[in-house]
């Protein structure tokens, strides 16, 4: 291949780049935010498999500082209670169901419950940074949070992050119905209707260098975080593509001389 025309796939590859980086959307940011802005999460946290809980209750001794992992059938045993179907319920209304169960065998009862691992609800970060993949939602975690836990490197383009949250279902998907022609090439499918999708693109340096909170969004189960390359990162790894297609699938090991003649027959 000539230099020109590495020259021009250089050229195309950083026109794509800067085309694909995604641009600032005040409106698009208002799909994520609720009026007015809340400093608690909108949304309780509901415990499913495989959260642990922990109960404290002066009244009732056999469940007092019992911690439980929650069952894949959603349920719990607690000590003379029994099981207690917990999944989907919120702590207040696992209290509820167990000081109702108490009242069998005291006539005075009471109990909190706190979740004490959460496990059962995730969001997730990927692209470049020091450590992706899944994170546990606690319901109170901002998006500052998880890009100051997983570090963004250096190749990591912070004025563009992406962050998607998806249509519901988010879990088992859903049928789409007629199938859209453009899946068989990209993939996606079309929103359909009553499954809408949010995407917005935010600046991590403005709130490290200015302090604007204004999009430290607080995060959802199974929010989407896409650190992206920055725009001379992506042509390098697009180069680095083109000149190793194929990385070799076993690194050659050298052998110290005298370990080979102790191994020769």
């Amino acid at each position: 291949m000539s230099n020109k025309t590495n020259l021009v796939c250089v050229l195309v590859v950083f026109l794509g780049c800067c085309l694909s980086g995604g641009c600032y959307n005040n409106r698009k940011l208002k799909a994520f935010l609720s009026e007015p802005r809340q400093v608690v999460s909108g949304t309780e946290y509901r415990v499913y498999p495989p959260d642990r809980i922990a109960i404290v209750s002066v009244h009732v001794p056999e469940i007092n500082e019992v911690k439980t992992q929650v069952r894949p059938d959603g349920k719990v045993n607690l000590p003379l209670i029994g099981e207690v179907d917990v999944a989907g319920k919120t702590p207040k209304e696992i209290e509820e169901e167990i000081n109702k169960a108490a009242k069998e065998y005291y006539e005075q009862v009471d109990s909190t419950v706190e979740v004490d691992a959460y496990m059962s609800q995730r969001f997730y970060v990927f692209g470049h940074v020091a450590k992706p993949g899944p994170m546990p939602w606690t319901g109170r975690d901002t998006l500052l949070d998880a890009l100051a836990t997983v570090q963004p490197s250096t190749l990591a383009w912070p004025e563009r992050i992406v962050v998607v949250r998806g249509d519901d279902p988010q879990v088992g998907g859903y049928a789409v119905t007629p199938p859209a022609k453009s899946y068989t090439r990209t993939g996606i499918n079309p929103p359909a209707k009553g499954h809408q999708r949010k995407v917005m693109v935010i600046n991590l340096m403005a709130m490290v260098e200015s302090g604007d909170m204004g999009n430290n969004i607080l995060l959802l189960p199974n929010d989407v975080i896409y650190v992206q390359p920055n725009p001379l990162a992506r042509i390098g790894l697009a180069i680095q593509s083109l000149l190793f297609p194929i990385q070799p699938a076993v690194q050659t090991v050298t052998v110290p001389a005298g370990a080979a003649a102790a191994v020769a027959p």
